[in-house]
């Protein structure tokens, strides 16, 4: 019984904390950050604001709460989604004047996104969560009505399904 005892002492030791956790979810964050910083500046997108200081974007996150980090993800996503529309050529694209509506809802579940209002009719996937290694990266953009996985605040949170709602903005 007392190696029973001291085995579970040390698996409680190695549960990771919830400061542990926010570390792990910031690393996300981060790195996400680095993505999109790159990819807008290969596309030369006009205005863009980001950075690839990974360092700078990881002590941010730790200190914000993860409400607030999800709302940088989702305000990044829709700046990037915009970089996008203006890259594609489109002349449309020249108004710069968004048109459409995007929220992830979740299948199943209580959970919503903001409403975005966006350039185009697509839905971009890319916050922390929606990458967690090779056999878990659902980045990407989905169309209306599209379902796909995200780990909801980072990969160390539970798999939920969300679906890309988009509507034309009035």
């Amino acid at each position: 019984m007392p190696a029973a005892l001291v085995l579970l002492a040390a698996l409680v030791c190695l549960a990771p904390t919830p400061a542990a956790a926010q570390r792990d979810a910031c690393n996300d964050y981060a790195n996400q950050q680095m993505s999109f910083d790159q990819r807008a500046r290969q596309q030369r997108c006009t205005g863009w604001t980001g950075h690839s200081n990974y360092q700078a974007h990881y002590d941010w996150c730790r200190r914000q709460t993860p409400q607030r980090v999800q709302q940088a993800v989702a305000d990044w996503g829709s700046a990037f989604q915009r970089c996008q529309f203006q890259a594609s050529g489109s002349p449309a694209a020249g108004a710069g004047r968004p048109a459409w509506n995007i929220q992830w809802v979740q299948v199943g579940g209580g959970w919503r996104s903001g409403v975005y209002r966006v350039a185009t009719d697509r839905c971009t996937h890319g916050a922390a969560g929606s990458y967690c290694g090779p056999n878990e990266d659902w980045r990407g953009e989905y169309g209306n009505g599209a379902v796909t996985q995200w780990r909801r605040g980072g990969c160390q949170n539970p798999v939920i399904s969300i679906r890309c709602t988009v509507t034309r903005a009035p």
